[in-house]
């Protein structure tokens, strides 16, 4: 009996040293706080839910950080904000990223998450073609953003002027511009994600995709300010490894993706949710990373009204350092190998 309680003393002992010698780090390691970032969201569709789904399944807490995200309405009121430091990294519109970059800002895109417009063109039932938008009212969310820079090249290619063909309004969300439609204020409308499906369940008619231009063009961005990853650059790298495991996981949980998704647009119609979910989840870039192919369309679109878009070069308005660090470090390849 001695000999088993003097084993038992003993290690209790040894675990008392152990605990002693380490009990400073380990305190240390739960008392190290958060890194509080604040990071606002212009749309709410679901072409930025792995955004959220980083938040909602503490993708962001697992890298130390503690992400408040905020609904800013729209990308060109994210991107207000951005500029203003009030917002430290933002979802927004690519084109309005690289507008702001020519004109003197100091923005920069780290990431986007898609590769080709996910837009589509809904119009009253009366319209059968692009054509018959000639003299009618179209729908964006803010002028500047990326939907408004996507139909307007897409109405040159169907024959159209923008600027005197029809009258293009800024509205809001694409739940706002689908209300707008249903009460007869607009003709058509730019949509895409779950406004989508909706807009097709009510009757409106699909009159053109706009992925259809086959035009490479980042979409879903997250950007943020030069100044702002020079001084927070581990910050943001643990920001963007947190973001590239929430589209893994997006991919892969489906039941999780469907509720935020829920939460999030604040849509309980299943047949909207899971039509979102199917239309993002398998065009996710699992390094998500504009092409340069992607920011030249922006450019040349942009050198029409600001010259200094004319010889500028792509690799500018990309954090593209970040992002090819984090793929020679293997964590992409890593994140796929374990689904096999």
């Amino acid at each position: 009996m001695r000999s088993h309680r003097s084993i038992h003393l003993l290690i209790a002992g040894v675990i008392a040293v152990c605990l002693a010698l380490h009990a400073p780090s380990i305190l240390a390691a739960q008392a190290k706080p958060l890194v509080k970032v604040l990071a606002g969201y212009g749309s709410t569709d679901g072409a930025i839910a792995p955004l959220w789904f980083a938040k909602e399944t503490k993708l962001f807490e697992k890298r130390g950080l503690d992400v408040r995200l905020v609904g800013m309405g729209t990308g060109s009121v994210s991107l207000r904000a951005l500029i203003a430091n009030d917002l430290e990294i933002a979802s927004l519109s690519a084109s309005g990223l690289v507008q702001a970059a020519l004109q003197g800002a100091d923005t920069i895109i780290l990431s986007a998450a898609l590769d080709g417009f996910v837009f589509k063109v809904f119009g009253a039932p009366d319209l059968t073609s692009p054509a018959q938008l000639k003299g009618k009212t179209l729908g964006v969310s803010r002028y500047g953003a990326t939907s408004d820079f996507a139909v307007r090249l897409a109405l040159k290619k169907w024959g159209l002027n923008p600027e005197r063909d029809l009258s293009i309004l800024q509205i809001g969300t694409t739940q706002d511009t689908l209300r707008a439609m249903q009460t007869k204020r607009l003709d058509a409308g730019v949509l895409s994600g779950t406004a989508s499906l909706m807009a097709r369940k009510a009757g409106f008619r699909e009159l053109g995709d706009l992925a259809d231009l086959g035009l490479h063009y980042p979409m879903a961005p997250i950007g943020t300010t030069k100044s702002y990853i020079q001084k927070n650059e581990g910050l943001v790298k643990e920001f963007m490894l947190a973001y590239i495991e929430a589209i893994h996981d997006f991919k892969r949980n489906k039941e999780a993706a469907l509720m935020v998704l829920k939460k999030y647009t604040r849509n309980d119609d299943l047949a909207v949710l899971e039509d979102s979910y199917s239309n993002y989840a398998n065009k996710y870039l699992a390094l998500p990373v504009p092409t340069l192919e992607g920011i030249r369309t922006i450019l040349m679109e942009l050198s029409t009204t600001v010259p200094a878009a004319k010889n500028a070069d792509p690799e500018q308005f990309v954090a593209y350092k970040i992002a090819r660090e984090i793929e020679a470090s293997g964590f992409v390849k890593r994140l796929y190998e374990n689904d096999r």
